[in-house]
């Protein structure tokens, strides 16, 4: 499909006005994001897809402050509908919109709505976002009868070959009638945050956490010399890659609600848990542990069981992680058992795979005392062993150290399922 094609499957009819589904993090419905006056005064609200099939409504979710329809104060409302399979809205937050940014306006204008081609997409630019509204201005200055019925419609930003969800379209910008040429309002996607948060259902979920296919393009991202050196091992880890995701890994947002801020260096960085390089990483990190344990499956059960063996922690820093070394360590302590692996990944393109032993030794020392025994407290041997016992690591420096410093060991090996054993080999050799 092309991109067009893809956000014209993501438009509903709703009533006499539209709508934008969007996902959310389960998967017993979706969300309709909509104006509230496109809803104002009906009882059954009628929702059809872009190819005219009825969808289900399970629930209207309104904000708590009222909807005004003279004033159009509040005008933005929620339909949950039944689930649907195919929605992998990307999303960009308002604020961060550059200058004029391109936009797209995608919705049903009712002069239109008979038509062989009922959808109907307006270019334009942001003129400027206040409030949590964007002002658009659309190309060609249309008129707003040409617009009307697009209310509820979503309106996209285009950036790199991509386009992401940023809002809704809910009126035109201009009081009166005669001044209402080519310029609309959108809400910014925070209001449908909110109205969510109202409601306590399940948030709206960037793609990337619906299903790891959607993460796998980056992972294992050897920066070496002569590609051809890896090709086979790249090609053995793609494949063990998609096995393991059509085996049943849990999607990622399943796995963040299990672990939450846990999967954080730094917990109070919420933020970062949505983030795309968090879930590369963990993707990554699911892969070279199913190739140390020989496993072809990483399910519920098997990531429930890595729980206290080895862990994953993403910081969007990239300050040397050494420098953190005591911090980790106590993490190591609280989180894992004896012998645990905890590896570290953040952007440090130059990260050490590994703490040098005298910084380990000193570090262990300073932590390892006998409690309530003031600072000049003899080191705690049974504590000192088990902070000893821990494996960390970054996975950037796995990258480096088990692939890209020596790719031509890789280059004498002949083929893909020897190559994949090389890796497991050196990796044995550094954590477990």
């Amino acid at each position: 499909m092309t991109v067009s094609e893809i956000i014209q499957s993501y438009c509903v009819k709703v009533n006499g006005g539209s709508g934008v589904l969007v996902n959310a993090m389960t998967l017993e419905y979706s969300y309709v994001l909509t104006a509230a006056h496109v809803l104002d005064g009906i009882n059954v609200h009628k929702v059809f897809d872009y190819q005219g099939n009825p969808v289900e409504v399970l629930e209207v979710l309104r904000h708590s402050e009222p909807f005004v329809l003279e004033t159009l104060s509040n005008d933005y409302a929620i339909l949950k509908v039944s689930f649907q399979a195919h929605v992998t809205q990307k999303v960009f937050t308002a604020e961060e919109l550059p200058h004029r940014a391109d936009l797209t306006l995608v919705g049903y204008p009712k002069l239109e709505r008979t038509s062989q081609t009922p959808i109907k997409f307006y270019g334009g630019h942001m003129t400027n976002v206040n409030d949590d509204l964007i002002f658009f201005t659309i190309d060609g200055i249309p008129s707003k009868s040409e617009i009307e019925g697009m209310s509820g419609g979503g309106t996209y930003f285009h950036q790199d070959g991509l386009v992401f969800l940023t809002g809704v379209e809910f009126r035109m910008d201009a009081s009166e009638e005669d001044q209402q040429f080519g310029r609309v309002q959108c809400h910014s996607l925070s209001k449908y945050h909110e109205i969510i948060k109202i409601h306590k259902c399940a948030p709206m979920i960037p793609a990337h956490l619906e299903c790891f296919s959607r993460v796998r393009e980056k992972i294992f991202a050897f920066n070496v010399i002569d590609p051809d050196n890896i090709r086979h091992l790249k090609i053995a880890l793609e494949n063990f890659t998609n096995s393991l995701i059509d085996n049943g890994i849990p999607p990622p947002y399943k796995i963040l609600e299990q672990y939450g801020s846990q999967l954080l260096v730094d917990p109070l960085k919420s933020d970062e848990l949505n983030s795309l390089e968090l879930w590369e990483a963990y993707l990554e990190f699911l892969v070279i542990c199913a190739l140390m344990d020989n496993s072809g499956k990483t399910d519920d059960v098997y990531i429930e069981g890595l729980g206290r063996k080895r862990r994953l922690m993403y910081t969007s820093s990239s300050d040397n992680w050494i420098r953190r070394l005591e911090e980790f360590l106590k993490t190591a302590r609280r989180l894992l058992d004896e012998n645990g692996t905890l590896i570290i990944a953040s952007p440090d393109a130059a990260a050490r795979t590994l703490p040098p032993d005298f910084q380990l030794k000193k570090v262990i020392g300073n932590i390892a005392l006998v409690p309530n025994q003031g600072p000049l407290a003899p080191i705690d041997e049974a504590e000192s062993l088990i902070y000893s016992s821990f494996n960390l690591s970054h996975l950037q420096g796995l990258r480096k150290t088990c692939v890209v410093d020596i790719e031509d060991e890789y280059q004498v090996v002949a083929t893909a399922r020897e190559q994949l054993q090389l890796l497991k080999d050196k990796l044995n050799e550094i954590i477990k």
